[in-house]
């Protein structure tokens, strides 16, 4: 940490825990540099950015992307960089460089590549919890089709995920709302990109949200989806008393010595136990149910353990109207959702986000273009978020 304040580069500010990360530190006085690979991120267009700046796509232009954020770094003074999705594979993996671009006073607040990646793959991590005593459904791992279809005959009920898939997707399952969404003859699993399968437990769907210093949480926000975007990403989230989601983030914490944001997704049985399912090494919407004040001391002045209270709630009220208008049936049981929730993009004085989320609806035609998607797949509004600032396991140049 520094002694002066901090200049803070938030990375992919699309997504909706970036836009609200980037208001929080608006609100508390920090000055933010928010970057994405399209002009009309949302999040860069929020009240809480000092400034934005456009740069190009990790994925598929790692070394341009590398010496874009050099520049930025440089020219803005940045002290803290703060990543918001997988670009963050990318920019662990070219540390040194950035280090170079920002000197001593230079905060990366992600972990070295190595630690991250063992926790992003599914089939390692459902591993590595095991090994700390944390609970995990049975699993099989596949790294042929032939192997995915006998692994599919282990249970009757099972759920099966590609080792580096996200939000949702590239799943099959029997059982459930995604139950025959997908075949087992659409899906090559290989050794380098194989596929989880395990048994389907039946639940609840929790998640957690962390700020961790150098293996110790300081902050902690555990959540619940009342209302999910087509049976996948939650769109209004609500905060729920956990001691076993705490439990299970401080002790991967300390075994990996983690700084940074970390996050994670359980099943919850009738039980109470917290099936470990998988870790996102970066925020996501736990972040939105903490107070800007709790973040900011979050990340530049921690002094002990805040954990996020139940009762809170957040909304993404675009996504809540779309599901409404696209099923009139559910309009009832949306409202009762939504109901004491405020809103992620569009808070108070802070509008512009809600505004530029369907400006941004542009960069569904970059992502048929460069994937050529069929327009219809259910799966879409999801996946365009993503595809330029993934990582799939692949070596990163």
């Amino acid at each position: 940490m520094t002694d002066t304040a901090p200049r803070v580069l938030a990375t992919t500010s699309r997504m909706p825990f970036a836009v609200d990360e980037i208001h929080k530190l608006g609100e508390t006085g920090r000055d933010v540099t928010a970057a994405d690979t399209f002009a009309a991120s949302p999040g860069s267009h929020s009240r809480g950015a000092s400034r934005h700046v456009v740069v190009p796509a990790p994925t598929q232009r790692t070394a341009e992307f590398i010496a874009a954020v050099m520049e930025v770094i440089r020219r803005e003074r940045i002290t803290w960089l703060l990543p918001m999705f997988e670009e963050v594979f990318y920019l662990a993996r070219h540390r040194d460089l950035l280090r170079d671009a920002g000197g001593e006073h230079l905060e990366l607040f992600f972990p070295d590549f190595d630690t991250l990646a063992k926790v992003h793959d599914k089939v390692a991590f459902t591993r590595f919890c095991r090994e700390l005593g944390l609970s995990a459904a049975e699993s099989a791992t596949a790294t042929t089709r032939d192997e995915l279809r006998a692994a599919t005959q282990m249970w009757p009920h099972w759920f099966a995920r590609a080792a580096y898939g996200r939000g949702g997707l590239d799943v099959l399952t029997n059982t459930g709302p995604l139950a025959g969404e997908s075949s087992i003859d659409e899906v090559t699993p290989t050794p380098d990109e194989p596929w989880l399968v395990q048994e389907y437990l039946e639940g609840v769907d929790r998640c957690s949200w962390s700020v961790v210093h150098h293996g110790e949480v300081v902050l902690h926000s555990c959540y619940e989806h009342p209302l999910t975007i087509d049976d996948r990403g939650g769109i209004v989230f609500e905060s729920v008393d956990s001691p076993e989601s705490l439990a299970a983030a401080q002790t991967i914490a300390r075994e990996l010595n983690w700084h940074g944001q970390l996050s994670f997704d359980y099943l919850v049985t009738d039980d109470g136990v917290h099936h470990m399912v998988e870790c996102n090494p970066r925020p996501t919407a736990g972040c939105t149910l903490a107070t800007s004040e709790e973040f900011d001391t979050a990340l530049f002045a921690p002094s002990g353990l805040v954990v996020v209270p139940a009762g809170r709630k957040k909304m993404i009220k675009a996504a809540v109207l779309r599901d409404a208008l696209k099923h009139p049936s559910h309009l009832r049981r949306n409202l009762a959702a939504a109901k004491g929730a405020s809103g992620v993009y569009d808070q108070a004085k802070d509008h512009m986000p809600l505004i530029y989320s369907a400006l941004s609806l542009q960069h569904i035609l970059a992502y048929r273009k460069v994937l050529g998607i069929d327009r219809n797949k259910r799966e879409e509004l999801v996946a365009t978020q993503f595809f330029d600032v993934l990582w799939d396991g692949s070596p990163i140049p």
